[in-house]
């Protein structure tokens, strides 16, 4: 739960006050309440700002700067920054409830009055992340709902936004990592339809709220043991801040406005730290150790995460126990034992029993050990307890019952839409009454033709049942197959890659004979090509043509693809080219990325040592065409007319052995169709292929 958590602390060296909810309210959602006070959103929250650090300063600043609005709306604006004070600067959680209640208990009193039905929402669910904070789950769940009601009436999108993080998080909480990914992917999509243009403070929500939702995918996707997606999310994560964080805008104690770096290089280093995790599971060490210094330098520094600091030095420890580099773990678990004085965290101390025991147990040092160890169990013990009692309180019923209410609300979202499908199907019906009335009054003009018209509408209606049941049949069996298909792929999975990260691992020994390391290397090898094929049954039976459409800046994405692909170039002597614009499309970024991967990693497969991969790319009557070329073995004729077929027979393998399943072609060209483009190639058996993508360029 670490970006989550540590995400809010990064967010409030911003805001310096609320948490991101209430700030959201403030400027994303005011544009239907406006004031006649025309600075309220702008100058006095900075002034406000400024002092966060001086208490009995900051309380009178709170005070003068409301002190000229309405009443009702002077006792709620000082009731909610003397609450956000407490809950994200102090966390003094206790407090913040005391001026959530005061705000309900004003509010209560006045919700129905024109323009503040937008705060009352508002304040319910500040009260929930109190009682949530206090780990009071059951009442904390009470209020989200009331909220979610609230949320509904006011028909608000940029409230409900924050309601679909709030999922997000419970989601994770719980482990229900598929379900947070879709709540955080909605939150963020609803958070830009709330974009104001020209306000610098919504903007620099959305940056700092869009990038969180980001990296908390990436740390699903990671949970989830999906590397290669975690890796993308969180690389994309970096991308996206350093494309806009000239919308990070903080105040001075002068008003003036300037670059929030702090902010900006804290959200980079808790990154790094997610990041490191996910490329130790693919066996990167080196840039894991160079990501997670890297996060500990610059979190490490006055005014950034330091909370995030003590995550970091202990992945960093346990890769150098794990590596056998004792000298340099020892000062990276001193300095992280000093860190969990100044910051207690239960979580973090357990790992720094099990780090102790097993870096004691390194030194021979056993009676150490076995005392880390006894410390490092009864740790665990009470954590499993207190999680425990948590799930058993809220996950069973109040989250599936939050969720229920979270479709039911997208479900209304497209009521619209029905109501325009009912007004076609009622013209359907008018249209059916009126052929029937034509059918009844030939049949009254032709009474000779009525017995073989009704043997033949009767033969037609049986032939119509047939053929639906025999498609229904048919769609059953297809879905039964596919279940089946992911079912066995999925439970293959996991054991197969349990065999090949034993045989990695026991290949670092070298304490094997020749023969039996070769049959080492050949059950690594059997398993990560097992692991391929199960890949490639799993994207056969994924649905191409559910598409999630955003903008998609390709020469990023094909660099990236490229990144991702080196190591398998690199031990082939292969050098790969690209030159490509900055040219962007409408698509789904993970369908377009599986594409290009798979057409860059056949070339990479196809082509001999020490050739040479070109990746091109030129505009054309408002297209894009992407070219692959290699200088590989080229597809024979026999295989041409097939090459876009689900046909296993068609597989080949490349010129190093590496295994081919012959799925993969049919996959990009059905992904290419849904994005309204087209892909073909030109080959010569022997002296290489050119593979063409033709997508329209985004308007």
């Amino acid at each position: 739960m670490k970006n989550i958590k540590t995400n809010s602390s990064l967010l409030r060296l911003f805001i310096k006050l609320l948490p991101l909810p209430a700030l959201l309210l403030l400027n994303a959602c005011n544009k239907q309440v406006e004031s006649d006070d025309k600075h309220f959103e702008d100058f006095r929250f900075k002034k406000i700002q400024a002092f966060i650090d001086d208490s009995a300063h900051y309380f009178k600043t709170i005070d003068s700067v409301y002190a000229d609005l309405p009443p009702l709306k002077k006792a709620y604006e000082t009731y909610n920054n003397k609450r956000g004070y407490y809950y994200t600067y102090k966390r003094d959680y206790k407090k913040a409830l005391q001026y959530s209640d005061s705000s309900l208990l004003l509010l209560n009193k006045h919700k129905d009055a024109e323009g503040y039905r937008l705060w009352y929402p508002q304040a319910l669910s500040l009260k929930a992340d109190d009682l949530h904070a206090l780990k009071r789950y059951s009442e904390a769940f009470t209020y989200y709902y009331l909220a979610r009601e609230a949320i509904y009436t006011s028909g608000n999108k940029c409230l409900y936004a924050d309601y679909s993080s709030k999922l997000g998080i419970v989601s994770y909480r719980h482990q229900n990592y598929k379900d947070a990914i879709e709540y955080f992917r909605q939150a963020a999509q609803q958070k830009a339809d709330c974009k104001k243009e020209g306000d610098i403070n919504n903007e620099y929500v959305l940056f700092a709220d869009y990038q969180n939702n980001l990296d908390n995918i990436g740390l699903c996707y990671s949970r989830l043991k999906v590397h290669d997606s975690a890796i993308y999310y969180f690389d994309s994560t970096l991308r996206y801040i350093e494309h806009n964080k000239a919308k990070a805008i903080k105040y001075n104690r002068s008003n003036d406005k300037i670059q929030d770096t702090d902010f900006v290089q804290s959200a980079i280093g808790v990154v790094y730290g997610n990041l490191a995790t996910d490329l130790r599971a693919i066996g990167n060490d080196s840039a894991a150790e160079r990501l997670l210094k890297a996060s500990i330098a610059v979190n490490s520094k006055p005014h950034r995460a330091l909370e995030d600091v003590p995550y970091s030095q202990s992945k960093l420890a346990d890769l150098y126990i794990a590596q056998s580099r004792l000298n340099e773990a020892k000062p990276v678990l001193a300095s992280l034992k000093q860190l969990l004085d100044t910051l207690p965290n239960a979580e973090l101390l357990q790992r720094w029993y099990g780090l102790k025991a097993r870096y004691a147990s390194a030194e021979k040092d056993y009676p150490a050990s076995n005392d880390y160890l006894t410390k490092f169990i009864a740790i665990k013990d009470s954590l499993n307890t207190i999680e425990r009692e948590r799930l058993a309180i809220d996950i069973n019923q109040t989250f599936s019952f939050l969720k229920s209410q979270n479709d039911l609300f997208l479900f209304k979202q497209n009521d619209e839409r029905k109501r325009f499908y009912m007004s076609l199907l009622a013209g359907a019906v008018i249209m059916v009454a009126l052929i029937s009335l034509l059918i009844w009054r030939n049949y009254r003009q032709s009474k000779k033709h009525v017995k073989t018209l009704g043997e033949l509408n009767e033969r037609l209606h049986v032939k119509q049942n047939h053929l639906e049941k025999t498609l229904v049949a048919l769609q059953s069996s297809h879905d039964d197959n596919s279940k089946l298909m992911k079912v066995v792929a999925h439970d293959l999975r996991n054991p197969i890659a349990g065999i090949a990260g034993v045989s990695d691992f026991l290949l670092k020994e070298n304490s094997y004979s020749d023969m039996e390391r070769k049959m080492l290397e050949m059950i690594r090898e059997s398993s990560y090509h097992s692991i391929e094929l199960i890949q490639e049954l799993l994207n056969v039976n994924s649905n191409v043509n559910d598409l999630k459409k955003e903008p998609v800046d390709l020469y990023v994405l094909i660099n990236y693809c490229i990144e991702m692909l080196q190591i398998k170039a690199d031990k082939k002597s292969q050098t790969i080219k690209a030159d490509i614009a900055a040219v962007k499309v409408i698509g789904d970024r993970e369908k377009l990325w599986r594409v290009f991967t798979n057409l860059l990693g056949n070339a990479v497969k196809f082509s001999p040592q020490n050739e040479h991969i070109e990746i091109s790319a030129t505009v054309k009557d408002k297209h894009v065409v992407i070219g692959i070329k290699d200088n590989g073995i080229g597809i024979p004729e026999g295989f041409r007319e097939k090459i876009f077929k689900m046909d296993p027979d068609i597989k080949r393998k490349g010129t190093l052995g590496e295994s081919s399943f012959g799925f993969g072609l049919a996959i990009c060209k059905q992904i290419i169709a849904n994005h309204d483009g087209d892909i073909w190639f030109e080959s010569m058996e022997d002296k290489g292929t050119v593979f063409y993508v033709s997508l329209p360029i985004a308007a």
